[in-house]
């Protein structure tokens, strides 16, 4: 199987630098533009599957990524991403100033700490968790499956399908208008792209 990882194109939390996980945002005309660029950049490719989150900015994602193929995406759940709580669409230091206790504990034990009503990092990893084994278990090696998330979802996914231990998510930063690529064949995972910015084509195995 290979596999398509794609973020979300732009969104206004991006430009601003706050914490967005489940608040439902519209890409912005450069996300829209992103999301096309990655589309041109796969036009070749024949997607078997396809699959993103149910929040808006990665679905209007998948659909235009997704424009000139036979299938739509189906919606996941449990590939949305972290949910911040009450630090939802706040900037950092805001948080230091108006939830100092909070904040402090997420810095010093981000693994352990939760977002003030929101998702604690174990409840995370356990959902991402279960993602990851739904991929290993695929049984067609010969398919292609896009999938269409978000930073702290990507970045964890892969962290954990190359049997690295969770922490290692931040080796892993996602960029807008680009795609990755994993080859997953009888249980053995191969990082084939990163980031790229290409038209697609696959190499010659041998």
């Amino acid at each position: 199987m290979r596999l398509f990882l794609v973020r979300h194109g732009q969104t206004e939390a991006n430009l601003r630098g706050v914490f967005c996980g489940l608040t439902d945002l519209l890409l912005t005309p450069q996300g829209v533009e992103q999301a096309g660029q990655v589309a041109a950049w796969l036009a070749e490719v024949d997607f078997t599957h396809a699959v993103s989150s149910q929040l808006l900015r990665a679905r209007h994602t998948a659909d235009i990524v997704l424009a000139g193929q036979e299938i739509n995406a189906t919606i996941d759940a449990q590939l949305n991403e972290m949910n911040f709580g009450d630090w939802e669409m706040r900037h950092h230091r805001d948080l230091q100033r108006e939830d100092p206790a909070a904040w402090a504990a997420w810095v010093a034990d981000w693994q352990q700490a939760s977002p003030t009503g929101g998702e604690s990092f174990p409840q995370f990893l356990a959902r991402i968790e279960g993602a990851v084994e739904q991929l290993k278990s695929v049984q067609n090696n010969d398919n292609n499956r896009l999938l269409v998330a978000h930073q702290g979802v990507l970045s964890l996914m892969l962290a954990r399908l190359l049997t690295m231990p969770a922490a290692a998510m931040w080796h892993f930063h996602f960029e807008q208008g680009a795609y990755s690529v994993l080859e997953i064949h009888d249980g053995f995972i191969t990082l084939r792209a990163f980031n790229s910015r290409a038209v697609w084509q696959p190499a010659t195995r041998g």
